[in-house]
């Protein structure tokens, strides 16, 4: 009996001593950290030019690989607190960024930041609360958006209508809708062809003046009249004026033979004159040809806004090598990754600056592109805001209880008050049993508590708030 243990210990020893020489770390002369993102084919070179930039400054050797089969949320939650995760992953906007650092998966970068420039002054002001949390940096942008409507010029051009303007109120984006789809939809024929692929209401009601929180982020304030014009407006725009197409039109063009799906291939065939989305979308769009291109700022009833975000990277907690990763999120603030991110059209580079770079405005393989890339750098630093984030709340928690009340609307199931009222009943709902679970937050909520009174009483009297 002796005899077999004996055996079968040297034979799972020697498997074990097999089988982590044929590791892939094992057979690498140098460290090597992974980077969990998309399967993109422009990541392999990003690679490239991650390891000719180490070699340019000397900084250590090291060999970045790629995990693109543990990208999905769940498995990167999964691997994190199992202690396995990757290096360096990217998170994604700062509702990401909040909800992986509250079970501790992300370090904080802020002293490397500032030793290595890849701090919140290299990136856009709009970015800041997506890659920072209580003064603490967490991540660095991969490549920030900001969605904006694409133009096609000749779908306008073949209605005999002008183009768009750069801006417009909500009066006038009725007014030049509902002269399109009449010119373009001739009666007795179905409706194929729409003047947008939709209506962005989070930028429509944070124009008129709505805000999902109040001042100190401790109330949902979606309760509120401005916001029920907001969805009745873009109800309108969907049911009545066919501005923009329904969830039916939308499956009905899925379905279509010869459509292709609701994608960006309707922008091209001009079954959608414009398409709201971020730079990115000519990542897809040059497949089709030079197409006649402009844009537009989404309309608004008084602020111009627009709403942006990030794909951004953090290094996780358990990383055998933070060390050496730090320098990822440095090379991501570098000349060499912004500029290939300016010539793949991969949405913003993360550092503005190099918006102002010839290859950026005038792309020299794409004329037709130019003097719309200005407008998107323009709009990212002048009407970019990014979502708000309270401490209360997990902001998954709150796009869903919008999402929800906004969805039970447009179908008709409750009315633009009850919608309105669902949404911010639900979000304060889910406060209050945040600060039920956490002792750490009720302090903190009664001291915000206290600020607010005044907000308030300042706004009843009609005073400026500091």
């Amino acid at each position: 009996m002796r005899l077999l243990f004996a055996v079968l210990f040297v034979g799972l020893l020697l498997a074990s001593v097999i089988t982590a020489m044929t590791l892939p770390d094992a057979r690498s002369e140098v460290p090597v950290i992974y980077w969990v993102t998309d399967p993109n084919p422009a990541r392999q070179e990003q690679i490239r030019l991650f390891q000719l930039w180490m070699k340019k400054h000397n900084y250590p050797r090291v060999e970045l690989r790629l995990d693109t089969a543990n990208n999905d949320v769940s498995k990167k939650v999964v691997q994190g607190v199992s202690g396995v995760g990757g290096d360096c992953m990217d998170i994604g906007s700062g509702g990401g960024m909040r909800y992986f650092q509250s079970i501790g998966l992300l370090t904080d970068c802020t002293q490397w930041a500032k030793e290595l420039g890849f701090g919140p002054e290299h990136t856009s002001p709009a970015m800041k609360t997506e890659i920072t949390l209580e003064g603490k940096q967490y991540m660095f942008p991969c490549n920030c958006y900001v969605h904006l409507y694409w133009v096609n010029k000749a779908t306008f051009r073949k209605y005999g209508l002008p183009v768009p303007p750069r801006t417009w109120d909500l009066a006038t984006f009725e007014r030049l809708g509902k002269q399109f789809v009449a010119a373009a939809n001739p009666p007795g024929r179905r409706r194929e062809v729409f003047f947008a692929n939709g209506a962005p209401l989070d930028v429509i009601r944070r124009s008129l003046g709505v805000s999902v929180f109040n001042e100190t982020l401790t109330k949902c304030t979606l309760d509120d009249p401005r916001y029920v014009k907001s969805l009745k407006l873009v109800r309108k725009w969907t049911y009545d004026d066919h501005l923009c197409p329904t969830a039916a039109e939308v499956q009905s063009f899925s379905t279509a033979s010869g459509y292709g799906g609701s994608t960006l291939q309707l922008f091209n065939s001009g079954n959608y004159a414009m398409f709201l989305m971020g730079r990115y979308a000519l990542i897809q769009l040059r497949k089709f040809g030079k197409l006649e291109l402009a844009v537009s700022y989404p309309p608004c009833g008084g602020m111009p806004n627009a709403s942006c975000g990030t794909r951004a990277a953090g290094i996780y907690t358990g990383s055998k090598h933070p060390e050496l990763a730090k320098y990822f999120l440095a090379y991501l603030a570098s000349e060499d990754y912004n500029m290939q991110i300016v010539r793949d059209a991969d949405s913003q580079p993360p550092n503005p600056i190099y918006c102002n770079t010839p290859e950026y405005k005038r792309p020299p393989d794409w004329p037709n592109e130019w003097g719309t890339h200005e407008i998107w750098a323009q709009a990212m630093e002048e009407i970019a805001i990014g979502p708000e984030y309270s401490p209360f709340v997990m902001p998954d928690v709150v796009s869903r209880c919008d999402g929800q009340a906004t969805e039970a609307f447009m179908s008709g199931v409750v009315t633009a008050d009850e919608a309105a009222r669902q949404a911010a009943d639900r979000i304060n709902a889910e406060i209050a049993r945040t600060l039920e679970e956490d002792p750490r937050l009720p302090p903190i909520y009664n001291k915000l508590l206290e600020k607010q009174k005044q907000i308030d009483a300042l706004k009843a009297r009609g005073e400026k708030i500091p």
